[in-house]
């Protein structure tokens, strides 16, 4: 009799830890085109593991109900999913899109209302920005200037969004030039799917990356201490079902 009640609580037990490590899947697409995205940063919040889509969107990562994913990817809007069951999912991002301001060219060779002894130009020295200069009542140059500032923050907030994209780019090619099974075969004894998985779960984002305490040999040890960690379907959390 014992030995029955012990070999239902075996069971019990685990069914329950095949359930904790169930694994989720689904595709990553772009809202309204349906386009799939690939490369897209998968990370699930709960368990702080991490999965990338491959190229047909496709994506699998250890999770159970309950678990909050995050879904980010360059040139997109993240989205965030809470798990309320273990059906396959599509998520749908939102393309970040950016649009310029129409521009308004004006005669420069007229007065302005305001002042009708100045004459509006605009001047590359400063930025493109509305450069207005002072005249007399004969309309010659009596010195000065005043510049119209409405539209510098605006201008440069652009200037400086585009100079960090740009920039965050950079970064994405050389984080993806480094972490290759050849170079990171130097620094951890993995090969083959391992080692694919490996950098499918720690490849840091630009964020991680540019961190001032970022140095990438105590990164990978620290990764490949918690890499044997992990159960054998946690190490699989990149693999897609049927590939």
């Amino acid at each position: 009799m014992i030995k029955n009640v012990l070999l239902v609580c075996f069971c019990l037990v685990a069914a329950v830890t095949v359930k904790a490590q169930s694994v989720f899947s689904g595709r990553v697409l772009e809202d309204k085109t349906r386009i799939t995205l690939h490369s897209v940063k998968i990370e699930n919040l709960t368990s702080k593991l991490k999965t990338i889509s491959l190229n047909d969107g496709s994506f699998s990562i250890a999770a159970k109900v309950g678990d909050i994913l995050v879904f980010n990817a360059f040139s997109y809007q993240p989205d965030t999913l809470l798990i309320t069951d273990m059906h396959a999912r599509e998520i749908f991002l939102i393309s970040k899109t950016t649009m310029l301001n129409q521009v308004n060219i004006t005669d420069t060779s007229g007065r302005s209302k305001a002042n009708p002894n100045a004459v509006q130009h605009y001047d590359p020295m400063f930025h493109g920005q509305a450069v207005v200069y002072q005249r007399d009542a004969d309309f010659r140059p009596v010195g000065g200037i005043a510049i119209r500032l409405h539209y510098w923050s605006k201008d440069e907030k652009k200037r400086r969004k585009a100079a960090q994209s740009a920039k965050d780019r950079e970064i994405s090619e050389r984080i993806s030039a480094i972490f290759t099974p050849l170079n990171i075969a130097n620094y951890v004894p993995l090969k083959g799917v391992d080692m694919d998985h490996f950098l499918m779960l720690y490849t840091p984002d630009v964020k991680e990356y540019t961190d001032k305490k970022f140095q990438l040999a105590p990164y990978l040890s620290a990764c490949y201490e918690n890499w044997q960690t992990l159960t054998p379907e946690q190490k699989k959390a990149g693999e897609i079902f049927g590939n």
